[in-house]
């Protein structure tokens, strides 16, 4: 039975006003479709345009005309994961983009696809393209997200970024790879778990808090220091076929793909190498996709890569990510009936105050939960890694996470970073009133605790 629930207004604090929920217990035989799209834009647009690459933290200001860089280091992807059973619908897109906001996808799939909920995921990759009009204007530099104290959902005009050819191009791939997704499905069952992860390469938090108070960045961490807080943990999520055979396999974790965002590359980072070792080792019938998590306030240990050597370590760091994954994947137990599933959505509106003024922002939570074993949970934003902490500590369920930077078509597209209620008393980067969070400073506290209350009711109906 699908229920729809709207325009409720919950308490004096206006934690949350306005959510829809799709319900499916006993939804009948689940059904997943997968598909890839390149969404790279050729040589010839590039020369044709006479414009840069447009990379977000690459030198000069983007729009700027330069000579494009020599080489493309990676080719960019859209992957899509479609889940369906007799009641409701998802598509997640894991997209190799610094943001990934488009109502113009999420319309489309629901008009051409009937896809009843969409989450564009961004890999959050900073060596990637960006749509002209995604920076501020008056930015101080290339990326320009730094000193902006207003909400981008205002200040941005996110529908005006399908006027650039090659974001428009790459909508319609997803579009056309969401539809691909949708008439390929197969009988599947998901499987979902959480392990520890160590890495040499992988990350750190990189606020550095001394004993006096004083907040320092730590952009890398060449000498592997220890630092807190960080998630130890990586979580996979791995759907099969009726045959037991892999088809999609998820990988969420928390960090910025940035090693190689000064190298003026075009580059997934990371999570292209990651994706690219457990496709090869899972077959290729199988997609692998990356989910980032809470990453705002974790680097990896080695940044400012720029050379063949700097390449390596970012392909390392995805390559041992990849194989932390692998071996927890293999803990995995299958638990769900092969002729039912259950499928829960619900997409809450969560208010959100400003550190500055009485103005206030529209976020959009969505809680899906499968099978009433795993949830995954929708932030809009960076958000600080003690609040993905404080989530799982906090669901009923043990396989619950959270998608950093991911957009499901209502509210505000970007929140820019969520930091904990200590961090922005501490400030540093992210977490400062003047640096990149006009979020009200218990922001995250009340997405998560929205994100915590929607998990409890979905798993009792």
């Amino acid at each position: 039975m699908v229920k729809a629930i709207l325009g409720i207004v919950i308490g004096m604090m206006a934690v949350g006003i306005g959510f829809s929920t799709c319900s499916a217990q006993d939804g009948g035989p689940l059904f997943a479709g997968t598909a890839k799209v390149d969404i790279t834009p050729d040589d010839s647009f590039i020369s044709a345009k006479g414009e840069s690459w447009r990379l977000p933290d690459s030198a000069g200001r983007p729009g700027v005309k330069k000579v494009p860089p020599p080489n493309i280091l990676d080719h960019i992807f859209a992957r899509v994961l479609v889940l369906k059973n007799d009641q409701t619908s998802l598509a997640i897109v894991s997209a190799d983009l610094i943001i990934f906001s488009s109502k113009k996808i999420i319309t489309e799939a629901r008009e051409k696809w009937n896809v009843d909920h969409v989450i564009l995921s961004a890999t959050h990759t900073h060596s990637s393209m960006i749509p002209r009009g995604l920076c501020p204007t008056g930015a101080q530099h290339s990326w320009g997200w730094d000193y902006i104290h207003d909400d981008p959902g205002v200040t941005v005009d996110w529908p005006g970024l399908s006027e650039d050819p090659w974001y428009a191009e790459m909508e319609t791939k997803v579009v056309g790879a969401i539809g691909e997704a949708v008439k390929n499905m197969f009988p599947a069952q998901v499987v979902a778990g959480r392990g520890p992860f160590e890495s040499a390469y992988m990350a750190h938090n990189r606020r550095r808090v001394d004993a006096d108070g004083r907040v320092h960045d730590m952009w890398d961490n060449p000498n592997r220091l220890p630092t807190e807080p960080i998630d130890p943990t990586v979580g996979v999520i791995q759907v099969n076929d009726d045959s037991g055979k892999p088809r999609a396999f998820m990988v969420n974790y928390a960090c910025h793909p940035v090693g190689l965002m000064r190298s003026g590359v075009l580059s997934r980072d990371f999570p292209g190498a990651m994706v690219d070792y457990i496709e090869q080792e899972l077959g290729e019938d199988c997609l692998a996709m990356f989910l980032q998590g809470a990453e705002g306030d974790l680097d990896p240990y080695d940044t400012n890569l720029r050379d063949e050597y700097g390449f390596n370590l970012m392909r390392q760091a995805g390559i041992s990510l990849a194989k932390g994954s692998l071996r927890v994947a293999k803990t995995l137990k299958l638990q769900q009936d092969k002729k039912n599933s259950s499928m829960e959505i619900r997409e809450e509106i969560v208010k959100i105050p400003h550190r500055r003024g009485d103005k206030v922002t529209d976020a959009c939570v969505m809680t899906a939960v499968i099978n009433d074993e795993m949830a995954l949970v929708t932030i809009p934003g960076e958000i600080f890694i003690q609040h993905q902490l404080n989530l799982r500590e906090k669901s009923p369920l043990a396989n619950t996470f959270l998608l950093g930077v991911a957009y499901v078509g209502e509210g505000s597209p970007f929140l820019i970073y969520i930091p904990t209620v200590q961090a922005a008393k501490e400030g540093g980067y992210g977490a400062d009133i003047n640096r990149c969070s006009f979020v009200s400073a218990d922001a995250g506290d009340r997405m998560v605790n929205a994100a915590v209350a929607s998990i409890q009711e979905l798993i009792k109906q």
